[in-house]
C-alpha cells in the first residue's frame, strides 16, 4: 500500500499520468455501475486491448484517475476524472464503471515514473 501512495505522490509532483512498472499489472475491483459510464467528454485517457483487471490497475496507478469504464465488447478502458455516474453526466451504453475507491491496493514494482 505504501508503494502505491508513493507512486501516486511522485506522479502528482512530476505531473505525469502514467506509472511504468514491470510484472503483474492487474487489480481486483468491484463494479459501481453496470452498462453506464460518464460522458466521453469527461474521459482523460482511452486504452485498448486490456482485460477488466488491467483497466482497474491503470486507473489505480494514475493520480488523475477517479474512475474507469470498461467496455467488454471492445476490450476498451476509459479513464475518467469523475467518480460518480448520474443522470446529468452519463448515458446508457455497454460500459461498466469502476470507482477508484472500489479498486484494491496495487503494488507498483518499479520506479521512477517516466
Amino acid at each position: 500500500m505504501m508503494r502505491v501512495l508513493t507512486a501516486i505522490l511522485i506522479a502528482t509532483v512530476f505531473n505525469t499520468t502514467d506509472v511504468k512498472c514491470k510484472g503483474f499489472e492487474e487489480a481486483d475491483f468491484n463494479v459501481f455501475r453496470f452498462n453506464q459510464c460518464p460522458l466521453a467528454s469527461l474521459r482523460i485517457h482511452l486504452l485498448f486491448d486490456l482485460t477488466p483487471r488491467q483497466c482497474a490497475y491503470k486507473c489505480a496507478a494514475r493520480a488523475s484517475c477517479k474512475g474507469a469504464g470498461y467496455s467488454p465488447g471492445f476490450k476498451c478502458c476509459e479513464i475518467f476524472d469523475v467518480d460518480e455516474v448520474n443522470s446529468t453526466n452519463s448515458y446508457d451504453r455497454r460500459c461498466n464503471f469502476i470507482r477508484k475507491s472500489d479498486i484494491s491496493a496495487v503494488e507498483v514494482n518499479t520506479l521512477p515514473i517516466i
